[in-house]
């Protein structure tokens, strides 16, 4: 883990983000690259700082910290 972010891949489309929690309800997300089609389809157009959340990603990112390959800091 670097910059307290773990490598997490999700297990929809396997794409790999590097993701850390703050807090129960806080998440960080890095992409070291595209993101996946579904979250590109979804920012389209989007003239926001909020951005859009893909709930598979989401839930490998909870099994992460489950299963204590990603700690809540």
């Amino acid at each position: 883990m670097a910059g307290g972010l773990a490598e997490v891949r999700c297990e929809a489309c396997g794409l790999p983000v590097r993701a850390g929690k703050r807090s129960a309800m806080q998440t960080s997300v890095q992409w070291s690259g595209p993101a996946c089609d579904r979250l590109a389809e979804a920012a389209a157009g989007r003239p926001t700082a909020l951005v859009p959340t893909c709930p598979e990603l989401r839930t490998s990112i909870d099994r992460a910290v489950r299963e204590g390959r990603l700690e809540v800091s």
